[in-house]
């Protein structure tokens, strides 16, 4: 058993890594314009590098390095991943071609397939269950946090020296975090939280099969992928609001830095707060919460995008991030619930290789097709993306549906869980990994 200064501790450092593993992700986002700009490019081709150049491979791994590390040791699979993405993240500095750049982006997916699934396995083996939810979601905040830092130090640094250096700074710090991961959070026992846990890892047609089988699961990940996709599809405002209200990335990075930083923050903080006062015992009231913070998306969306004043804009879209990031934490803690032990991280590639391939590889890229399609029909690109960007949120709709079918099956799932712990056991087991 672990105390609770040193899970505090774990925990901060898996914090700090998920903010670099973001941050060297999101960075090229407030890039995106003038990076097209150097290199002559389309917004199709902009949207291939925001997205399937990061994702496609991303997608491939994600889920062999999951099931790897359902049965080996997981810190050194995380510690490998830090260091290989922080290098090709460094490296897109160097480029001076298209097909440079991709590659970088490429190398960068390669290395974060093997953290964020992985991390979520080794938080749930140091928490109970009670305390899972808040524990997943305070992880998660590592996104609105990389978001604050990428925006005011990514819109700063390209404004005063340049998109290369950015990529610099976000890249290089992954190396000593690395180092003191390695060195001082140690392997987690495995918790077998049920009779029908062991420690053979399952088939992964046992993993799909589970997927299947139980329907708040199978809708949980399909929401969340929906979500996801609306999500990566609004990342264009970066581009928007350069193109409409014309704003130079300090400016934007310092709005943005409020807007989508605590927006953000504060739309997963509450979403893992309010799941874990109600509990698994009232999953559905919190299904029922995260459908309506997907209705409330379309109409916050739309605001955000045709409205003329920049500033009111702005304030929509601290509004949007909200409701858009209110179900993160929940769904992946439900996700967690709903699975035995020693199928966490592949469940956890599973969610999240949804999300990729919603958002990366068919929001981002979709956006930058239609845009270019539109552009013709529409005048001028601000409004080929603008109608572009306001096709893909609508999507948000069919988050929300899956959300609130899932609530009707949420309950009878996790009873189906509960009663499968053995009589002789009825409390979570741990066995030495």
């Amino acid at each position: 058993m672990y105390s609770k200064l040193y899970r505090q501790y774990v925990a901060t450092v898996l914090l700090l890594v998920y903010v670099f593993n973001q941050l060297d992700r999101r960075v090229f986002d407030i890039l995106m314009e003038p990076v097209k700009r150097q290199f002559s490019l389309t917004d199709a081709q902009l949207g291939f590098l925001a997205g399937p150049a990061l994702v496609v491979v991303y997608s491939c791994l994600g889920i062999p390095v999951a099931r790897w590390a359902d049965r080996r040791g997981r810190i050194a699979i995380m510690t490998c991943a830090v260091g290989l993405w922080s290098f090709f993240a460094a490296s897109t500095a160097t480029v001076h071609h298209f097909w440079q750049l991709a590659l970088a982006r490429v190398g960068v997916g390669v290395g974060e397939a093997g953290f964020s699934a992985v991390a979520i396995s080794v938080i749930c083996d140091y928490e109970d269950d009670q305390n899972r939810a808040r524990a997943i979601s305070n992880f998660m905040l590592a996104i609105p946090i990389a978001g604050i830092v990428s925006n005011l130090m990514g819109g700063w640094v390209n404004q005063l020296y340049g998109w290369r250096w950015v990529f610099v700074i976000a890249g290089v710090p992954g190396v000593p975090l690395a180092a003191l991961m390695w060195a001082t959070v140690r392997e987690p026992t495995r918790r077998l939280r049920t009779y029908s846990d062991s420690l053979e890892r399952p088939p992964f047609r046992a993993v799909l099969s589970t997927l299947w089988q139980r329907q708040s699961l199978r809708h949980l990940v399909l929401g969340l992928g929906a979500n996801t996709m609306v999500a990566w599809v609004i990342g264009w405002l970066y581009v928007l609001f350069i193109r409409q209200h014309h704003m130079t990335t300090g400016e934007l990075g310092s709005w943005f830095a409020l807007t989508e930083g605590v927006g953000t923050l504060i739309g997963i903080w509450l979403g893992g707060f309010l799941a874990t006062r109600l509990g698994t015992k009232d999953a559905s009231a919190t299904t029922r919460l995260m459908t309506l913070a997907g209705v409330l998306v379309a109409p916050l969306a739309s605001f955000v995008l045709w409205c003329p004043s920049k500033h009111l804009a702005l304030l929509g879209y601290l509004l949007l991030n909200i409701a858009m990031y209110f179900a993160w934490g929940p769904t992946t803690a439900l996700v967690q619930d709903l699975v035995g032990s020693n199928m966490r991280a592949t469940m956890a590639s599973l969610l999240f290789l949804t999300q990729m391939l919603a958002g990366g590889v068919i929001g981002t890229q979709l956006v930058g097709v239609l845009s270019d399609a539109l552009a013709p029909i529409a005048g001028n690109s601000t409004i080929a993306l603008r109608w572009s960007m306001t096709l893909g949120s609508m999507v948000t709709l069919w988050s929300a549906m899956h959300f609130w079918r899932a609530g009707r099956y949420v309950r009878q799932d996790l009873v189906v869980a509960a009663l499968s712990r053995s009589p002789e056991q009825p409390g979570p087991l741990t066995v030495t990994s």
